[in-house]
């Protein structure tokens, strides 16, 4: 339009056209009229005369105008190109196009066109003529398609356009980084394409009901990559219409979520198991268990909580380290994981408790079954830290619905049981039975009050006399610990020692009785006395943790005392739990000068031969094979066995638990030299011991 205007102007004052064909009337009409600015202008920029159009472009009056020239309308920046748009006109006659800017009264910029023709008046004085077409629309749009394409071309989100038969007609980069389809590979084809096997054929159906519907839809998708790789992608489908809702295209933003949706699956399994195992956790063991009881309620069925503790685990955190510890529990849960059915959920609910819910349990003697075959899965031994080691444990079994309705009860039922099965000597299992509350109460009472009794000093050293039995003398004693509590009186040490084991306290007793022993032994030896070997008991989480062999020679040094007075006393169990480690610490405490017992032999692993490995200087028969010897072939003839394998690798045989005459002359005439028991003296507190001393025949040296 501005080029249409500026040839009629131009052609007008060329051809010096008549009024009478153009009358003044018409062309002042025509220049007020336009919606285009028309300016002239001297050739030194003045303005002369302006129409309204151009007044408004710039914002002035015609006597503002009036006063300015062209360079005080226009941006810094502009004067070498009006130069050479200035050179032009005078050269060819005209200018233009030339896009420049004004300045508008109010100081923004208007970004504008000119086309211009140099002309001359009647007197021949040369002007221009110009005219000027405010772009400010033209270059929104050019803005906003320059960003569009931008957006288009650079966003990280897959964009795919289709026409409405759904034939694809252009991809951006994104979507070719995302599916590996270049634009020339997948222009021309359709999106199904891209379809994964996730999604049934009702998926899409579904997803084309709301586009044409409702012009939208949205949801995670599963798509298929060039290489065929799936990946999982947000997607947003739009249906763009005109003006009738006649569907011109559809648009599709994409983002691949794969990578977050893995994270989010792994946090997900981080909440719901076991860091270690891999297994269900607590939070997803009652989720299991609720399902299984909703489950045994509509079929009436029954469901098993079995609730596992391994025995004596703390030791191997103790003596190897958690690595060891861990690699033990990783063990446990293949084990546990080879007997159960698929149905069947193992959950580890921390440091080793393992909990298995048995659904549809037939019977009780099905699900007894099921607890007898894990106990039998971890006879067999286990290597931790090259360390060969054996496993018990105890398990507890709370049955739906006879032991509770809901997970928290039953959880907590089979727990109690699993003290139960503890309390019954590990190694075993147990149904709950509701009197079994009672003992757990008493359980968590005497819990609480041996953290006290260490501190408020309520334990003591008893020690039992050790008599030689061919020459009468006392050769030694016992080192035997009591709780002399101030609410139960004398508690029993085979009520506390095995729950100090189960909480770790056993650690903190064993080193007072170490300290006491050992100073005990050490002011008999300044006072005096015969000389005694004192024997002192030695947990295994005691004598297997680092350092025991250095704590022992620290209290040689502290007291004083000749290590040949003391004699480390182990149960076989304990040694055979882990024998390479237990043998390494044997020989430290043989080389310190110390004597090495193996307490209640023959109750264990009933290997004989096992023994000649260890460096041991005593054996103790136990009491059950004592007991009643001179009447009992079968004990009689184990009690041979041992005092003939002793002898062979020259050791000392103690016999325990000596209570008759008739025991007393078995045990020498078989040839056993040192006795233990009630026939001579119950253990006695230190003061009542040097007494019995005094009264005995006259002791005669250790050795």
């Amino acid at each position: 339009a501005s080029i249409i205007a500026l040839i009629v102007l131009s052609r007008l004052a060329a051809r010096g056209i008549q009024r009478e064909e153009w009358t003044a009337t018409k062309l002042a009409a025509l220049f007020e009229l336009s919606p285009i600015g028309m300016v002239r202008t001297a050739l030194d920029g003045r303005f002369i005369e302006a129409n309204p159009a151009f007044l408004a472009m710039v914002g002035l009056s015609t006597d503002e105008l009036g006063r300015l020239g062209r360079v005080d309308v226009t941006p810094d920046g502009y004067a070498n190109d009006d130069c050479r748009q200035l050179e032009t006109l005078r050269a060819q006659g005209r200018y233009g196009p030339y896009e420049k800017e004004y300045i508008h009264k109010s100081g923004r910029h208007v970004p504008v066109c000119l086309n211009g023709a140099l002309v001359s008046d009647g007197t021949g004085e040369p002007y221009i003529w110009s005219i000027i077409e405010d772009i400010t629309a033209r270059k929104q749009a050019e803005a906003s398609t320059q960003l569009a394409a931008s957006v288009f071309h650079n966003t990280v989100e897959a964009i795919l356009i289709t026409a409405p038969d759904a034939t694809i007609l252009s991809v951006n980069p994104a979507f070719t980084a995302i599916t590996g389809y270049t634009a020339d590979e997948i222009i021309g084809k359709r999106p199904s394409l891209l379809r994964s096997d996730r999604h049934n054929q009702a998926f899409y159906a579904e997803m084309w009901e709301a586009l044409l519907t409702k012009g939208l839809w949205q949801g995670q998708i599963w798509n298929r990559r060039s290489d065929g790789g799936i990946y999982l992608a947000w997607q947003t489908i739009s249906a763009v219409t005109d003006a009738q809702g006649k569907v011109l295209h559809f648009v599709s933003l994409s983002s691949d979520m794969t990578e977050l949706h893995i994270k989010t699956e792994q946090i997900r399994h981080q909440a719901y198991h076991d860091a270690l195992t891999g297994l269900p956790n607590r939070l997803l063991l009652h989720d299991r268990l609720g399902q299984a009881i909703e489950v045994a309620k509509r079929e009436e069925a029954e469901v098993a909580v079995m609730f596992i503790d391994l025995d004596r685990f703390k030791m191997v955190n103790d003596s190897l380290g958690h690595e060891a510890g861990d690699s033990l529990l990783l063990e446990v849960s293949l084990r546990l994981q080879e007997r159960l059915r698929k149905s069947d959920t193992i959950a580890r609910l921390g440091g080793d408790e393992f909990v298995v819910v048995l659904s549809f349990a037939d019977s009780l003697g099905e699900v007894a079954e099921v607890a007898e075959s894990i106990i039998g899965r971890f006879r067999a031994p286990v290597m931790v830290a090259d360390h060969e080691m054996r496993v018990t444990a105890s398990i507890g079994i709370a049955m739906f619905p006879r032991d509770g309705d809901d997970v928290g009860t039953l959880m907590r039922n089979a727990d109690t049981a699993m003290y139960g099965a503890k309390g019954s000597g590990r190694n075993t299992f147990r149904f709950f039975d509701p009197a079994m509350n009672a003992e757990v109460v008493e359980r968590l009472n005497l819990e609480e009050a041996l953290r006290r009794a260490l501190e408020n000093g309520e334990f003591v050293l008893h020690y039992q006399p050790k008599v030689n039995l061919r020459e009468g003398g006392v050769v030694g004693a016992e080192a035997l610990i009591r709780w002399m509590s101030p609410d139960r009186g004398m508690v029993a040490p085979d009520r506390f020692i095995p729950l100090a084991e189960e909480t770790g306290q056993i650690l903190e007793i064993g080193a007072w009785v170490l300290e006491e022993s050992f100073r005990q032994t050490a002011d008999w030896a300044r006072r005096g006395l015969p000389p005694l070997k004192v024997a002192v008991n030695v947990s295994a989480r005691q004598f297997l943790a680092p350092g025991f062999a250095d704590t022992v020679a620290g209290l040689l040094t502290s007291h004083a005392l000749d290590p040949a007075l003391i004699e480390i006393e182990l149960t076989e169990s304990a040694v055979m739990a882990e024998p390479d480690r237990a043998v390494a610490h044997m020989l430290r405490l043989r080389q310190l000068g110390l004597g090495v017992a193996v307490d209640d032999f023959g109750t264990g692993y009933s290997s004989l031969s096992y023994l000649k490995r260890l460096p041991l200087t005593t054996v103790k028969i136990d009491r059950s094979f004592v007991s009643g010897v001179d009447l009992a072939p079968d004990n009689a003839a184990i009690i041979g066995a041992i005092l003939g394998l002793a002898e062979a690798l020259r050791l000392d045989v103690v016999a325990e638990g000596i209570e008759t005459e008739g025991e007393e002359r078995y045990l020498t005439t078989a040839g056993c030299r040192i006795a233990q028991g009630y026939r001579y003296a119950r253990p006695l507190a230190p003061e009542a011991f040097e007494t019995w001393l005094a009264a005995y025949r006259t002791p005669v040296p250790c050795g």
